[in-house]
C-alpha cells in the first residue's frame, strides 16, 4: 500500500514544489519522473504486489475511501502513464513553459494512478476530475495558451462527469436499500440488482462521463482544439496516458456495475465506435495543419479501442485493450515528432511543409516509422490490437466492424499522404537554411518508443497472453460477448 501511496502523492507534491520555484526545474522534474517509473515497474513485476493493498479514511456510508487494489490492468497502465510521463517531459524539456506543462503533467499522472488502483468508485471520481482540472490547466499555459480551448475540455468532461456521479449515486442507493449497507466499494456495488429501463439510463450516465476522454463519437470535439492548442509535449500525454481512465473506467467500473445495461448498449456503442474510427480519420484526411493531424489520428483509433470495448466479445476486449496500450506509445511518437518540428520553428501548416526529409533525413525516418505504426503496419504495434478489434467485433455486428474497416484503410490514405507533404516533393523555401537534424537525446528518445512500438509489434503475447487475467472482475457471461444475439 505504501507503494501505491507514494505513487500517488509524490508527483503532487513534486508539482507544488514546482509551482512556487523561479526556475524552470527541468532536473527535477525528469527526477521525480524516473523515481515514479521504477516504482511503477516494481508495482508492476514484484512478487505479490497484486490484490488489494490495504484500507484507510473509513468513513461511514462512504466505506473506506483510500482503498488501493493492484490489478494487472491497472498496473499495466500505471506503467505506461510513467512512461508517457518521461517522455513527456523530454520533449517538453527546451519549452519556456516547461515548470506549468511539468506541473500540470505531475498532477495529472497522480490522478491517473489513484484511478488505476482505487477500489472505491467515489475514489475514483474524485482523482477523475482531478484529472480533468489538470488537464485544461495543460491546455490553457501551454502551446497556444487557448482559455477557449480549455473551457471546452474542461466543459465537455464536467458535465460527462456529474452524469456519471448522478448514475454512480442512484446505484448505490439502490445498493443500500437492497443490502443495507451503504458503501461505494466496488466489490458491493456490482451486487446491486437493476432491472429494467433503469439500468440502461444509469450506464448511459456512466458512458458519458467516461467516453468523453476516450473521446468516443459523438463526444469528440474537445479533441481537436484541445490537442491542437496544447504544446505537442503535452498533447503525448493527454492522448497518450488520460484517454485510458474512460477505458479503465469502463472496464473496471461500469460493466461490473451494470452488465445487462452494458449488453444492451452494446450494439449502439459498437456504431458509435465504428463511425467514430471512420468519421476521425476522414477528419484527419482533410486536417489544417500537423497538430490536428495526429489529434485526429488519435481520436479515430480510440474509438476503435471504443468498439472493441463495446463489443463485450473476448476476442474484442482482447484487442481493444491492446490497443490502447500500444495506442499510448504510438501516439507519443507521432505527438513526439510535431513537438521536435516545433522546436525547429516549424509550425506545422501545411503551406510551410514540403522536402524536409532533404534537410532532417533522421527525423524523417522516425516519421515514417511511426506513421507505418500509425496506420497498422503487420509487425508494429497497433496491428494486433486493430486486427482483434475488428474480428472480435465482425462476430457480433458485421457491418459496423466493416464500416471501421474502412477507417482503418483511410488511415493508410491520410498518414501516406500527409508523410508526402511534409517530408517530399520539392524543398519549400520557406524552411529555415539552418534546420537541424535530430540531435543525440531526442535520437535516443525516438529509439526507446520504436522499440516499444516494434516489440509489441512482434510479441503481442507479452499482453495478450494475461488477458483473461486482465479482465477476471467482469463475470462469465459479460466476457462470453456473442451471447447477446447480435
Amino acid at each position: 500500500m505504501i507503494l501505491v501511496t507514494v505513487l500517488i502523492v509524490l508527483p503532487w507534491g513534486a508539482a507544488l514544489w514546482l509551482s512556487a520555484q523561479k526556475q524552470s526545474g527541468q532536473y527535477f522534474a525528469m527526477s521525480i519522473a524516473l523515481v515514479e517509473l521504477l516504482l511503477a515497474l516494481i508495482q508492476r513485476f514484484a512478487p505479490g504486489a497484486s490484490g488489494t493493498l490495504g484500507h484507510a479514511l473509513h468513513i461511514p456510508y462512504l466505506g473506506s475511501l483510500w482503498t488501493l487494489h493492484a490489478g494487472p490492468l491497472g498496473s499495466t497502465l500505471a506503467l505506461l502513464c510513467a512512461l508517457l510521463i518521461t517522455v513527456s517531459l523530454a520533449f517538453a524539456w527546451r519549452l519556456p513553459e516547461f515548470r506549468a506543462l511539468a506541473s500540470a503533467v505531475l498532477v495529472m499522472s497522480g490522478a491517473l494512478f489513484g484511478i488505476f488502483f482505487a477500489q472505491n468508485v467515489l475514489m475514483f471520481y474524485i482523482f477523475y476530475e482531478i484529472l480533468a482540472l489538470a488537464g485544461a490547466f495543460l491546455i490553457l499555459r501551454s502551446g497556444h495558451k487557448s482559455r477557449a480551448a480549455a473551457l471546452q475540455f474542461l466543459l465537455y468532461t464536467f458535465v460527462g462527469s456529474l452524469l456519471f456521479l448522478v448514475a454512480l449515486v442512484v446505484v448505490y442507493v439502490l445498493h443500500g436499500q437492497q443490502s443495507g449497507i451503504y458503501n461505494f466499494s466496488i466489490l458491493q456495488l456490482a451486487d446491486t440488482r437493476i432491472t429494467g429501463g433503469l439500468g440502461i439510463w444509469l450506464f448511459l450516465g456512466m458512458v458519458a462521463g467516461l467516453a468523453v476522454k476516450m473521446p468516443l463519437f459523438p463526444l469528440h470535439s474537445w479533441a481537436g482544439t484541445g490537442y491542437g492548442n496544447a504544446a505537442p509535449a503535452g498533447s503525448v500525454f493527454l492522448s497518450g496516458a488520460a484517454v485510458t481512465a474512460g477505458a479503465y473506467g469502463l472496464i473496471h467500473f461500469a460493466i461490473p456495475m451494470l452488465p445487462q445495461a452494458a449488453l444492451e448498449f452494446a450494439p449502439v456503442g459498437i456504431i458509435l465506435g465504428a463511425i467514430g474510427t471512420l468519421y476521425g480519420a476522414f477528419l484527419a484526411l482533410n486536417a489544417a495543419n500537423l497538430r490536428l493531424f495526429a489529434a485526429w489520428a488519435s481520436v479515430s483509433h480510440m474509438n476503435l479501442v471504443a468498439l472493441g470495448l463495446f463489443a463485450l466479445q473476448t476476442q474484442a476486449i482482447h484487442g481493444s485493450v491492446f490497443l490502447l496500450i500500444a495506442h499510448g506509445v504510438v501516439s507519443a511518437g507521432l505527438f513526439g515528432v510535431v513537438s521536435i518540428m516545433e522546436s525547429r520553428g516549424l509550425t506545422g501548416e501545411w503551406s510551410g511543409l514540403g522536402g524536409l526529409f532533404r534537410r532532417a533525413p533522421r527525423l524523417g525516418a522516425w516519421m515514417l516509422f511511426f506513421f507505418l505504426a500509425g496506420m497498422g503496419l503487420p509487425g508494429l504495434a497497433n496491428f494486433p490490437g486493430e486486427f482483434l478489434s475488428l474480428a472480435g467485433a465482425f462476430r457480433v455486428l458485421p457491418w459496423a466492424a466493416g464500416l471501421a474497416t474502412l477507417g482503418i484503410l483511410a488511415g493508410v490514405v491520410y498518414f501516406l499522404r500527409a508523410y508526402e507533404r511534409i517530408m517530399l516533393g520539392p524543398l519549400n523555401g520557406t524552411l529555415p537554411d539552418n534546420l537541424v537534424d535530430l540531435q543525440q537525446s531526442e535520437w535516443l528518445l525516438f529509439w526507446v518508443l520504436g522499440l516499444l512500438t516494434l516489440w509489441l509489434g512482434l510479441d503481442p503475447q507479452i499482453i495478450l497472453a494475461h488477458l483473461g487475467t486482465l479482465l477476471s472482475i467482469h463475470s462469465g457471461d459479460v466476457i462470453a460477448g456473442g451471447g447477446h444475439g447480435l
